[in-house]
């Protein structure tokens, strides 16, 4: 009897001593749980990318007039930086389980499908402002391409100039000239044209180590490189003519084991993964505008840390999702996101400036004809 009660004793002890201390393991179905015993995901990281395209629309004045010039159609443009912000959501492919001494709940983030309470982290503010001059090449908007072939006329004939050998000849090129300077002046004075710029804020949310076949967004694998490539056209039918693609290079990194997870019983402490750097490489067409090295917990190392120092550390620092026993959350955040958003947006000035770098334009063009026009005067004069 005596052996027996101290049996008992023994066993309570070492049951006290075991829920003072915390277990956690990856869960699996033949797991068996206590009624305290804490289900959570680790983080994984999304990138958002908030773009703003902008609609270059030529248009015309002609007196009281103010209409679209049907010239070209509308160039749709990045001319604002882009910003990217990684979002920290659970990673549901894996359950983890926390047994014995628990967590406080202040040390999980709040699972509410509300997307503010996901924890954020903003990467960068990327600037696009080294792609290149066709951007503010505002004439480029409105030339047609009837005058695009006129003035490539000129430029053509001004480099043959020598090879004309008869007065018939020159007055033939004379002429042709003439009708191309009176037309570049119906284009250009009598219809004054301009642009008109509206805005428009395109957001989409991508896991950056998934595989994407999406309107508008897709993926390929190079080496060890992954490529995303942004170019949502589908969001601008029968509004203009998109000209501007977004890449992300990825380095894809090394996928961590489970193995010795899986294999053991509950380990002491809590399991997390580590962060470690990543490289990430942001190109607009054929520049590449931003270099940047950050992390993804989803590509990171499983690791353990004790309870004790766990409650010590920043809540940012190693973030835990404790599932809502109501909310399918494997169904509520998705790993692709898009939407749209018209941006109020004052082109007042735009339209100004514009009309003003489309005359300048124009009267380079018409020095440069008037300029031929008296190099042919004088060359037939010599024929």
């Amino acid at each position: 009897m005596k052996n027996s009660l101290l049996y008992i004793v023994l066993i309570l002890v070492l049951c006290s001593s075991c829920s003072k201390k915390t277990y956690s393991a990856l869960y699996q179905d033949n797991l068996v749980l206590e009624p305290n015993d804490t289900k959570y995901y680790l983080p994984k990281n999304l990138l958002k990318f908030e773009i703003i395209y902008t609609l270059n629309e030529p248009r015309y004045q002609k007196g009281d007039v103010n209409r679209v010039l049907k010239v070209q159609p509308t160039k749709i443009t990045i001319e604002d930086p882009i910003v990217i912000t990684k979002l920290s959501v659970p990673d549901t492919s894996r359950v983890f389980v926390i047994q014995g001494k628990q967590l406080s709940d202040a040390r999980f983030v709040d699972m509410e499908l509300d997307s503010e309470n996901a924890a954020l982290e903003k990467i960068t503010n990327t600037s696009v402002e080294n792609k290149g001059s066709k951007t503010h090449d505002y004439s480029s908007f409105t030339t047609s391409h009837l005058e695009t072939k006129m003035y490539d006329a000129v430029t053509e004939l001004k480099n043959k100039l020598p090879e004309i050998v008869s007065k018939k000849e020159a007055e033939r090129s004379l002429k042709t000239m003439s009708f191309y300077k009176s037309q570049l002046k119906i284009l250009n004075e009598d219809f004054q044209p301009y642009i008109k710029q509206y805005k428009v804020r395109y957001t989409v949310v991508i896991d950056p180590l998934q595989l994407y076949y999406e309107d508008g967004n897709w993926s390929s694998i190079e080496g060890d490189n992954i490529y995303h490539s942004i170019f949502p056209e589908h969001i601008f039918e029968d509004k203009g003519d998109l000209t501007d693609i977004v890449t992300v290079k990825i380095t894809k990194p090394k996928r961590s084991s489970l193995d010795e997870l899986l294999n053991k019983e509950p380990v002491e402490g809590i399991i997390y993964r580590n962060n470690s750097p990543l490289n990430i490489e942001i190109a607009l067409n054929d520049y590449t505008i931003s270099k940047e090295t950050f992390s993804l917990t989803q590509s990171e190392t499983f690791k353990t840390i004790s309870a004790k120092r766990f409650e010590t550390e920043e809540p940012t620092s190693i973030l835990l999702f404790k599932p809502k026993s109501s909310t399918n959350i494997a169904d509520a955040i998705p790993d692709f996101l898009e939407s749209v958003e018209f941006l109020d947006f004052d082109s007042d000035k735009i339209s100004e400036v514009s009309q003003t770098a489309i005359k300048n334009k124009y009267e380079e063009k018409l020095k440069s004809i008037d300029s031929l026009i008296q190099s042919l005067k004088a060359h037939k004069a010599t024929l």
